[in-house]
C-alpha cells in the first residue's frame, strides 16, 4: 500500500503520519512535541490523538524526567499494525531507493532488531539481499542509507541457491531469518524461497 491508499484506510493524513511515526520503531518512546515534529503535524492535534490512543491501548504513555512520553503499544495484537507501518517508513524508503539500482536483486529485506521492533534510533541496521550482486556492491550502495539515517547498516548478499544450502544444512542464521520478523524491501521472500525454482525441499 502507498501512502495515498494508507491515508485513506486510517482517515486524514495527520493521523496515518503519527501512528507511522510511532509504529515504525515501536520501542522507541516520543516526548509530544518530538513526535508532532517527526510526523509533521500540529502537536495539538497529536495531542488530542494521543489522548483517544492511550485511552483505546493503541499508546502506551509513561512519564520520564516528569515528561510523558508516548510509544506503541507492546500488545501482540497490534503486531500488523508495526509491520505495515515499517513497510512504509522513511527507513524502508531509504533503503530501498538505494538498492533498487543495483541489477540482480531477487529479494531485499531487513531483518533483526529493526524488523523485530526492538530498536533504538541509533541501532544498527541488519539487510539480507538475495540476488546475482556482490556483497561488496551492496553494501556500497548502502552507505549513503546508512549516513542519511543515522545508523550503520550491515548487509548480507548470497544468491537464492545458497541460501536454500543455509537452510537444508541447519545453519542457524538462514533459520531465524526464515522463523523471524522481517520487513519487506524488494520482492517477495516466500515466494522466491519457498516457491521459486530451487525451493526449499
Amino acid at each position: 500500500m502507498n501512502e495515498p491508499q494508507l491515508t485513506e484506510v486510517f482517515g486524514s493524513a495527520d493521523r496515518f503520519r503519527a501512528l507511522r511515526t510511532l509504529f515504525a520503531e515501536p520501542s522507541r518512546g516520543f516526548g509530544l512535541r518530538e513526535l508532532a515534529a517527526e510526523a509533521g503535524v500540529d502537536s495539538g492535534n497529536v495531542s488530542r490523538m494521543l489522548k483517544r490512543w492511550v485511552a483505546a491501548g493503541l499508546v502506551a504513555r509513561r512519564v520520564a524526567d516528569g515528561l510523558p512520553r508516548y510509544q506503541a503499544s507492546p500488545d501482540p495484537a497490534l503486531a500488523p499494525l508495526v509491520q505495515l507501518m515499517q513497510q512504509d517508513s522513511v527507513l524502508v524508503r531509504t533503503l530501498r531507493e538505494a538498492l533498487q539500482p543495483l541489477k540482480g536483486i531477487q529479494v531485499a529485506l531487513v531483518f533483526g532488531s529493526v524488523a523485530r521492533g526492538q530498536t533504538g534510533a541509533g541501532s544498527d541496521i541488519d539487510v539480507l539481499v538475495l540476488g546475482d550482486v556482490s556483497e561488496l556492491k551492496v553494501n556500497v550502495a548502502l552507505k549513503p542509507a546508512g549516513r542519511a539515517l543515522g545508523r550503520e547498516v550491515h548487509a548480507t548478499a548470497c544468491t537464492i541457491d545458497s541460501f536454500h544450502e543455509q537452510l537444508r544444512g541447519g545453519e542457524s542464521f538462514a533459520q531465524d531469518i526464515v522463523r523471524g520478523p522481517r520487513t519487506p524491501l524488494i520482492g517477495d521472500f516466500d515466494v522466491e524461497v519457498f516457491s521459486g525454482p530451487g525451493r526449499r525441499t
